[in-house]
């Protein structure tokens, strides 16, 4: 069984995970296997280390509409992206995008959202 993952960056993940994961109904995926419609997936990380225990990071974050790219489907999208900003994170951006399951495309919009990370 491998060992708990408590560095710095794999707790900032966990962290932001949590946090995106009280927005009640909305699954929050970390693992490209597990990214299904109507999802959030929280993509690996970029970081800036200013020492050995504080970093910024920026997180390639994904919502992930369902059905066809028409308003119905860009509405909830954008929906979603509010409640995300309402979670108090830093979202830096947003653009739409579409993200392909399976062979099948879905429309979606690709966040940046920043953190801080330390240890102790």
């Amino acid at each position: 069984m491998p060992l708990p993952y408590t560095d710095l960056f794999n707790e900032a993940i966990d962290d932001l995970r949590t946090t995106l994961a009280t927005i009640s109904g909305l699954p929050v995926a970390t693992d490209p296997r597990h990214i299904t419609t109507s999802c959030v997936f929280i993509d690996a990380p970029s970081f800036e280390a200013w020492n050995y225990n504080i970093v910024r990071m920026d997180f390639p974050v994904k919502i992930i509409g369902s059905g066809p790219g028409n308003l119905d489907a860009l509405r909830d999208i954008l929906q979603i992206a509010a409640l995300v900003l309402a979670k108090n994170v830093a979202v830096k951006s947003g653009q739409p995008s579409v993200t392909s399951i399976g062979g099948q495309d879905y429309p979606s919009y690709d966040l940046t959202i920043s953190l801080q990370a330390q240890t102790a």
